[in-house]
């Protein structure tokens, strides 16, 4: 096994390169580096490299599972270049230069010293000449200002010999002082040249109403306010060079006193869509693109902005640059009488205010450089690191990985994601995606499919159903097209900010979980990305008119593969939180109002059937998707933070729902509407069998889930057909159904591994599955739709071969002679003794409190 991972540097875009900020995850093999490791990174030469690494996941033996590097490097246009990464025999150098003085924190850099203001979200520059001071400022919804009240000093994060990193948090006040809105800002210096990288988060960490299940702009729980800016005080004016788009046409460039660059919409054909409306139902954009003035005068317009803004003069060396300015509009740069500008959420004409919905809330960031080392249009075409596909491979960094193989009929599906005429960027033109509530998400395509010919395609966002973050990441890892990584990224940062409810004063349910997509084939209308409208009268599903988060809508693994990318702790501190989430749906939150009533609905009715001598499953979890993404949730969780048990409760919840002996027809299984999303429930079983191995462990729990998962695939093998076999069973015979039907072929391509003794006749079937896919899909016309094209991207990588074989005599005879021999049957003791518990749980936990919080979230008061 290799002890150094080359990583890939590559210009593609024409920029010289001046000390840009890199990081990349990069996967070690099982044992193959201890706990406490230190690495460095060399170029091509053997040169030193500066370089910080920050472990983020380990083996369960304790050595190092994924690390972030992290360094700067320079690099010519239309150049490549390789660094290795090899173990340091000696510990890294420690990071000197912060100290706290009186007025905050003192960071020193090679360009001067930045000083965070003591519990304020400010900080300044003190470097050759006059210091540089940049301050957050909020108005309400009237345009008065607001002042931030923190939740103490910033907190330095990260200190090591690249960069520094510091946060703070708090809360705005309006000028009666009342609370409107949370708020962070995180803040990372690089040491050797003075750039500083800074995040803004503004939070609604209240509940939504959502009366009736519905979710629209409008509720009682959103908040408004008018501005969101970050003023940078000069110290005296200076002429300013703004290029309105430094990456794609760079000479065009002004020098004002005074001028505002304004991105009112994306600038795309479809700027005015009804993507963006207000909760009146109004449209919110007022021209296409973006408009360049100065002292009212109209300078420049254009399209897309990707605005670099430079001071000139004897001032203070000083360059700003906005990634993702247009595709998160509106945005602004302006300068006035010395302050530079910065509106992260600009003043809107007409005193239009921002609405931020019950726990919703957005991060942007913005790049400030200090010193003249860099031109920073490299901020708008950052630079991808990419590592050989050999090397996932090699370390089981993603399961079912296979590098390098031979291109298939698969293969030529997934890339019209990419190249085809409805690619996935080209989807986000076609109801014009953007905007801060909207960059990142997929225009859900296949929602349009029963809409009469001619009509413009009704507004429907995707939510990350079936974790096309993970496929994305998987198929960057594969390739190492940057595109795969760009569409996982935006669409990350989408899902943790607006897909995500960030609340606790909802129900418990709904606290923390992720929305489900639009509601199917209807108009999101005012409901943004959150699925039920009061402008549609009738749902798809039928006798369902709203609802919120639920079990059978969560997609934590890609967020789990941002992570280990990107070293993005959004992404990791949300894998946690909807283990949480799911955990508290199916387990209870353990109020003795919810036992009585989980008695009532649960237990009664059972314990009434054995009564009447029927025979009763002593599953406690539903089979379906639902669990099986509970399933998958709590493996993510357990590779992350293993001493939570977050395994323990996913082997709980695989023998409360499966058995070994369990009777297969009486699941009704093949009532297709009802009951397909088992397989997302055997492939959650699946991955968990894969981890225990990679792990050598074959206890108990392993082997109970073999056992039980070879049940259900033997079954398979004698019963399931494509879902189109019988189109009149189900109520949209679309080829989705098709898409759907390559769940099959990979648990048939799995069960192989785990069932060596019917090997051939899983390969078979899994063959001939294969190739009704392939075959349906390659002649179909919706081939291009997000649904089917991210169904593909979640299940593909069983089919290749692999390293993984089943250990002879893994299962115990003695064991499986009793698992066999036993009846999954609920008995009256058993039920008895469940209720007991509830009951006990309940009356434990019991708080006045905590129950009226219970009854109040679902009674909606």
């Amino acid at each position: 096994m290799a002890t150094s991972v080359d990583i890939v540097l590559k210009e593609e875009s024409g920029i010289h390169r001046v000390s840009e900020p890199l990081s990349v995850g990069i996967p070690f093999a099982k044992g193959q580096h201890p706990a406490g490791t230190t690495f460095r990174v060399n170029d091509a030469n053997g040169n030193s490299v500066p370089a910080a690494f920050k472990s983020l996941c380990h083996w369960p033996d304790g050595s190092v599972r994924w690390v972030l590097a992290e360094f700067l490097y320079s690099l010519p246009p239309h150049q490549t270049e390789t660094l290795t990464v090899s173990e340091q025999p000696s510990p890294e150098a420690s990071a000197t230069g912060i100290t706290q003085t009186p007025r905050g924190w003192a960071i020193e850099t090679e360009a001067g010293d930045l000083l965070l203001h003591k519990g304020q979200p400010a900080w300044e520059f003190f470097g050759a000449t006059s210091p540089i001071r940049t301050e957050a400022k909020l108005t309400s919804k009237d345009g008065l200002p607001c002042h931030p009240v923190s939740n103490g000093d910033w907190e330095i994060q990260h200190q090591n010999p690249v960069y520094a990193e510091a946060s703070l948090s708090g809360h705005w006040m309006t000028a009666d002082e009342a609370r409107l809105a949370d708020f962070s800002c995180r803040l990372r210096i690089y040491l050797q040249t003075g750039l500083a990288n800074i995040e803004m988060q503004i939070h609604n960490p209240k509940r939504a109403r959502h009366p009736g299940g519905l979710w629209d702009l409008g509720d009682e729980g959103s908040v408004y306010f008018g501005s969101l800016e970050l003023i940078t005080e000069t110290g005296c004016p200076q002429e300013v060079k703004i290029q309105p788009d430094s990456l794609n046409v760079p000479e065009a460039a002004f020098t004002l006193r005074d001028f505002e660059l304004y991105q009112e919409s994306s600038g795309g054909e479809n700027w005015n869509s009804l993507n963006h409306i207000d909760k009146n139902g109004g449209l919110t954009t007022l021209y296409r693109g973006y408009r360049l003035t100065s002292e009212n005068a109209l300078e420049h317009t254009g399209d897309r902005a990707n605005p670099l803004l430079s001071l000139t003069g004897d001032g203070q060396p000083f360059q700003l640059a906005m990634p993702t300015f247009w595709q998160n509009f509106p945005s602004n740069i302006g300068y006035q009488k010395g302050k530079i500008i910065v509106g992260l959420f600009p003043t809107r004409p007409h005193n239009q205010s921002y609405e931020l919905q019950g726990g919703e809330r957005k991060t942007l960031h913005h790049l400030m450089a200090y010193a003249n080392t860099s031109n920073l249009t490299w901020a708008y075409a950052p630079l991808c690191p990419r590592l050989a596909p050999e090397v996932y491979e090699s370390t089981d960094a993603f399961l079912w990985f296979k590098a390098n193989a031979d291109k298939d009929a698969l293969d030529t599906l997934i890339q019209e994601g990419l190249d085809g005429p409805s690619n996935f960027f080209q989807k986000r033109e076609v109801i014009d995606e953007y905007g801060w509530r909207n960059f990142g998400d997929i225009f859900a395509d296949h929602e349009t499919l029963y809409q009469p010919p001619g009509e413009a395609p009704l507004i429907s966002h995707y939510n990350n159903q079936y974790d096309a973050i993970y496929g994305f990441a998987r198929q960057f890892a594969l390739t190492g097209d940057r595109r795969w990584f760009e569409l996982m990224d935006d669409l990350a940062k989408h899902v943790t900010d607006i897909d995500i409810y960030h609340t606790n004063e909802d129900r418990a349910e709904y606290n923390n979980g992720l929305f489900w997509h639009t509601d199917h084939y209807l108009p999101a209308h005012t409901a943004t990305h959150r699925t039920f409208s009061r402008r549609n009268d009738t749902s798809s599903t039928p006798g369902q008119t709203g609802g919120g988060p639920a079990e059978e809508h969560c997609y934590s693994t890609g967020l789990l593969y941002h992570y280990y990318l990107t070293g993005c702790e959004e992404s990791r501190q949300e894998v946690l939180a909807l283990a949480k989430w799911m955990s508290k749906i199916h387990e209870g939150t353990n109020t003795l109002f919810e036992s009585l009533i989980r008695i009532k609905r649960y237990d009664l009715p059972r314990l009434k059937a054995i009564l009447q001598r029927a025979i009763v499953s002593p599953h406690t979890y539903l089979f379906t998707r639902g669990t099986g993404n509970y399933i998958q949730t709590l493996l993510d969780a357990s590779t992350l933070a293993p001493e939570q048990g977050w395994l323990s409760q996913a082997e709980k919840v695989i023998q409360g729902t499966v058995h070994p002996n369990d009777n297969i027809e009486a699941r009704d299984l093949l009532n297709v509407e009802n009951s397909w999303s088992y397989l997302i429930l055997l492939a959650s079983i699946s991955r968990y069998l894969t981890i225990k191995q990679q792990e050598g462990d074959f206890d108990y729990s392993y082997q109970y889930a073999l056992t039980s998962f070879r049940h259900y695939t033997r079954w398979m093998l004698r019963h399931e057909e494509p879902f189109l076999t019988r189109p009149d069973h189900l109520e949209f015979p679309n080829h989705t159904w098709a898409a759907q039907d390559i769940r099959k072929a990979m648990l048939m391509h799995q069960a192989a591994c785990f069932d060596p003794d019917h090997k051939e006749q899983y390969l078979t079937k899994a063959q001939d599955w294969m190739e009704y896919v392939t075959k349906t899909l390659r002649s179909s016309t919706e081939t291009y739709l997000a649904r089917i094209q991210i169904i593909l991207l979640q299940n593909y990588g069983p089919h290749h071969p692999n390293s993984l074989k089943l250990p002879d005599n893994v299962l115990n005879p003695d064991l499986l002679e009793q698992l066999e021999a036993n009846s999954p049957r609920l008995s009256i003791a058993a039920l008895s003794a469940r209720i007991s518990k509830r009951l006990l749980t309940g009356l434990v936990n019991f708080r006045p409190d905590k129950e009226k919080a219970w009854l109040n979230a679902r009674l909606e008061r």
